[in-house]
């Protein structure tokens, strides 16, 4: 996702100056997803690589090929984020840097649900907040992509969903380009209204998943990958899960407030995901 410096959802979008690593001290881990706890724990003798380092959060490179995030303490700002009770001193990581098993306690971690539950929406999405968001979303192809996955949803169309979807990915600037922002709302309003419908169409899943293996940023592919296994970072999940209006509405401020445009192109694909699903189309 796209951030601006004081934004904690995700690292700001220029990297620290590169820095001669100091000693690493030990990263004491107050909170987690279970799924990145797993991560952590496998293969105690592989190490990890710090994949880039930003004035917020610090990107690995895990031994399995994905990312860990970390970030300092809060809301988890990705599915695979890791929340210290400090980040490293700068200068003390740079991006090659071996990092492993060893470098974390996370004994005393809390560990959070990062799974979307199955439930019907306890706000009206259509009364939620907007702001504009990536121009390249906005423009008029764009907006065309937006429509078709909208469309797709709504008729239930699994292929027709697919090729909206990889049409997305990589679509706009940023670390996390608009589209693959806006798809991963689409995703997060699928996972709660609509659990099972990708799962009963696993060959289409799997053609997205390996269109965004190769086709966006390592950041933007992780957060997508997740999305697809049901993952979402604190922040969507409140939005998803709130109980009423007034506390959706105020969900949905945090997230736009996260990047410099990242959480409004997601609150436009979450907006997206649920008008479609509760279309007169949809509901037939």
């Amino acid at each position: 996702m796209k951030a601006r410096p004081t934004a904690t959802m995700m690292p700001s979008a220029m990297p620290a100056s590169p820095q001669q690593p100091a000693p690493l001290d030990p990263l004491r881990v107050v909170r987690l997803g279970s799924a990145s706890l797993e991560r952590l724990a496998r293969e105690p003798e592989r190490a990890g690589r710090v994949h880039s380092v930003f004035d917020r959060a610090v990107n690995v490179l895990w031994r399995d090929g994905r990312l860990l995030t970390l970030h300092g303490p809060g809301p988890l700002a990705a599915p695979f984020a890791v929340a210290l009770d400090r980040l490293p001193v700068r200068g003390t990581v740079a991006p090659g840097m071996p990092i492993g098993r060893w470098s974390f306690d996370w004994r005393e971690a809390e560990r959070v649900a990062l799974e979307m539950p199955q439930g019907p929406l306890g706000f009206v999405a259509d009364l939620l907040p907007e702001r504009a968001g990536a121009r390249a979303l906005r423009s008029p192809a764009g907006a065309g992509k937006r429509q078709a996955l909208a469309r797709a949803i709504a008729a239930g169309d699994a292929r027709a969903f697919a090729d909206a979807a990889c049409a997305l990915i990589g679509f706009g600037e940023g670390l996390t380009p608009a589209g693959d922002d806006c798809l991963l709302g689409a995703l997060a309003a699928l996972h709660r209204l609509a659990p099972g419908w990708l799962a009963a169409h696993a060959g289409e899943r799997d053609r997205l998943a390996e269109t965004v293996r190769s086709r966006t940023t390592d950041l933007a592919r992780d957060f997508v990958l997740e999305a697809l296994d049901g993952r979402f970072a604190e922040p969507v999940l409140a939005l998803l899960t709130a109980h009423s209006d007034e506390s959706a509405g105020s969900a949905a401020r945090r997230l736009l407030a996260m990047g410099a445009t990242s959480g409004a192109d997601t609150l436009c694909g979450i907006r997206l995901g649920c008008g479609a699903l509760e279309s007169p189309v949809a509901r037939r």
